[in-house]
């Protein structure tokens, strides 16, 4: 959980009658299978009778495509790595609709989406490789259209 935001008060002398905090909470599938994250809250705030209101809450579901499924398989088969992340990708949507998802690409994590993100030319060299085959071996073993059990 982080406390993103905290807004409060009108002056430094003066103790605010109101304070509002945003949190950002990442959920794993587990905890989304009892309930998510704004349940664990609610329990908190009620156990320690906190006179805290919860308004506009937005949860995004966690991504958690199996390891199984042909396309994963497909991509370790290719040297792809699995991993958790402590990230959010907008295809846990996709994920959730019934959609199998994953998130791939070169580079590090560590680089992305920080002021002076980057990605090494080796790296790109790498996916370049690693795209290009995978590409290649899709149309060698499925010339029937049918990827991964479902019609294109």
């Amino acid at each position: 959980m982080n406390i993103g935001l905290i807004r409060g008060g009108s002056r430094p002398n003066i103790v605010p009658d109101l304070a509002e905090a945003e949190l950002d909470i990442r959920i794993t599938p587990s905890l989304a299978a009892v309930g998510g994250a704004l349940i664990l809250l609610e329990k908190s705030i009620a156990r320690d009778s906190l006179p805290v209101e919860i308004v506009r809450c937005h949860e995004n579901p966690p991504m958690d495509t199996s390891a199984d499924h042909p396309m994963v398989r497909m991509l370790l088969e290719h040297g792809a790595v699995l991993a958790g992340a402590p990230w959010f990708s907008d295809a846990a949507h996709l994920s959730k609709g019934g959609v199998p998802s994953i998130c791939i690409g070169p580079g590090s994590i560590d680089q992305a989406h920080t002021a002076n993100e980057f990605i090494s030319i080796e790296a790109l060299q790498q996916g370049v490789e690693f795209f290009s085959s995978l590409i290649r071996d899709l149309g060698k073993a499925r010339p029937s259209g049918n990827v991964f059990g479902q019609s294109i």
